[in-house]
């Protein structure tokens, strides 16, 4: 349970929350101490809600009941880790720029595992391991972490497609093998292309993954499995468009390991083999 934010996880849905459950959360934050003493009923009464909202609130930020929020809340009281995130000014040096970047890329890459349910994963790894083939999906940035689960998994031996051209994928889900999957990333949960080529994947019965930002987005809400980073709060430079690729990237980590531990001695294998290849390709 530590290490789980609460706070941050409250502050970084604040925009997104509709305005009685934004109201639960400004209490919260204005007053843990005094909220961890409260039951939901009192907390209600305090913010002007009612009861029923401080519950969805909870679910909102992923906590499955009030109880378990004041029990998580109460340890990070007496450890508190939100320190907020920092975004480039005009002429920093250096120094300044590392020091920022390194503490945003620690506290979003900490919060995002900490949102890593142990048995969302193992369940997530069930399915890759099931797929005779996965096709990936993700446009600008998110490619990038497409073109990542690609190279690490066909690496030890799974067959993974990434398309640049949503049109080719179209025609490639449409004759998917059955327990295929399409693992689509969008850090928004909104990038149109990967919403439609999503709608054909579950059209065709192919199994599918989401990656994106945490809360309530298309994508969460169409994915069958989802896998959430961090909702950072972007500001003028967009640093956090940075840190989210790092969450995104982490994600990508935790998943690959959890896989290849499932299948160590094989992973291992065809990880000297392949490197082995390289080297005698290359001389």
């Amino acid at each position: 349970m530590s290490g789980e934010n609460i706070q941050g996880r409250i502050v970084s849905m604040l925009d997104v929350l509709p305005n009685s459950e934004r109201k639960i959360g400004r209490t919260i934050l204005d007053n843990p101490s005094m909220v961890i003493d409260m039951t939901a009923s009192e907390l209600s009464n305090y913010a002007g809600t009612s009861p029923a909202t401080v519950i969805r609130f909870c679910k909102k930020i992923d906590v499955p009941s009030f109880t378990q929020l004041k029990i998580r809340l109460s340890a990070e009281i007496e450890a508190p880790i939100y320190e907020g995130y920092s975004d480039i000014t005009a002429n920093e040096s250096v120094d300044e720029i590392k020091t920022k970047l390194l503490g945003n890329a620690y506290q979003s890459m900490q919060e995002t595992v900490a949102l890593l349910k142990e048995q969302r994963v193992e369940t997530i790894v069930d399915v890759l391991v099931a797929a005779p083939i996965i096709y990936v999906f993700g446009i600008g940035a998110s490619y990038l972490v497409a073109e990542n689960i690609a190279q690490k998994w066909n690496r030890i031996g799974k067959t993974v497609v990434c398309v640049q051209d949503p049109h080719v994928l179209v025609t490639i889900l449409v004759s998917a093998p059955k327990e295929a999957v399409f693992f689509c990333i969008s850090h928004s949960g909104e990038t149109k292309e990967v919403v439609r080529l999503l709608d054909v994947a579950k059209k065709h019965q192919l199994k599918t993954i989401g990656l994106s930002q945490f809360g309530n987005n298309t994508l969460t809400n169409k994915a069958e499995y989802m896998l959430q980073t961090v909702r950072s709060n972007e500001a003028a430079l967009r640093s956090a468009a940075t840190t989210s690729l790092h969450d995104q990237f982490i994600v990508v980590d935790v998943l690959f390991y959890a896989y290849a531990s499932r299948n160590f001695e094989q992973t291992i294998e065809m990880i000297q083999e392949s490197k082995a290849e390289v080297r005698k390709y290359e001389h």
